[in-house]
């Protein structure tokens, strides 16, 4: 009765991290290309009993459930218009990267963007977006901000109509960088939409190296959270009612136990 006690705590535990990671991923339905978590179970170790162990005598007994990981979904979240030219979203695998406070480069699909007063362009966390050098990117002398556009693959150009020749003319102010990643599941999260890499994200790319394999830029658009609601909502239901089945056990096996008690009475 006592392994059955510790089972179902851990059916409880587990079930009850499984219900912080859904009730995040609902929490953040509006947030902008936000990456949906789940959480993957496992068996834990077996205790071998009323035989010697060896393969065919053993009667093995689990001990319960443990969490074997948490991973994030990484598929294309669906674009929204927004109609404004410096909110950028990718349609592919690539990610903007971003340096923070401490000058560490890290990685978003979070495209909101902005220029400050001097001329960088920030994200809506105020950190400076770099380009395929990891170089944070400056506009400088600019006046009229409301000319600057963003080409498909990255490119900041501002265009001007020449009264004189009749045509528009087209200056390349800079290019904002693209990255990606050998194995890009391995990438942690860190808050504020951003991503860090670590030795399971292997190599990284960038689209100085050339355009293909970093997804094409669209201005006037975001992307959203690649979350299933209704999948959600429903998972929260089986995972309530795998709480409840586990405290059922633990429960059973507390008035077993009292039963036991009450016989040398």
């Amino acid at each position: 009765m006592i392994r059955l006690m510790y089972s179902g705590v851990s059916g409880m535990r587990s079930h009850q991290v499984r219900m912080d990671i859904i009730g995040n991923n609902i929490s953040n339905e509006n947030t902008t290309a936000y990456k949906s978590t789940r959480a993957d179970f496992k068996d834990t170790l077996y205790q071998a009993i009323g035989a010697s162990g060896n393969a065919k005598g053993a009667c093995q007994v689990g001990t319960g459930v443990g969490i074997a990981g948490i991973t994030s979904n990484f598929d294309q979240g669906p674009l929204q218009p927004t109609g404004r030219k410096l909110d950028l979203a990718i349609k592919g695998s690539g990610f903007f990267g971003a340096l923070d406070t401490y000058g560490n480069l890290k990685f978003t699909r979070d495209g909101a963007f902005f220029f400050d007063k001097a001329g960088y362009l920030l994200n809506a966390s105020g950190l400076n977006v770099v380009d395929a050098d990891g170089e944070a990117i400056i506009i400088e002398d600019l006046h009229d901000r409301k000319k600057v556009e963003i080409s498909e693959n990255g490119e900041i150009f501002k265009s001007e109509f020449d009264l004189g020749t009749g045509e528009t003319e087209y200056t390349t102010l800079g290019q904002i960088g693209l990255f990606n990643f050998q194995n890009v599941p391995g990438l942690s999260k860190t808050g504020d939409n951003l991503f860090l890499e670590n030795d399971n994200t292997g190599e990284r790319t960038s689209n100085a190296e050339g355009p293909d394999g970093f997804g094409t830029i669209y201005s006037g658009y975001l992307e959203a959270a690649n979350l299933d609601l209704i999948g959600e909502l429903s998972n929260l239901i089986a995972t309530q009612r795998g709480y409840q089945a586990n405290a059922k056990a633990f429960m059973t096996a507390d008035e077993v136990l009292q039963e036991t008690i009450q016989l040398k009475r």
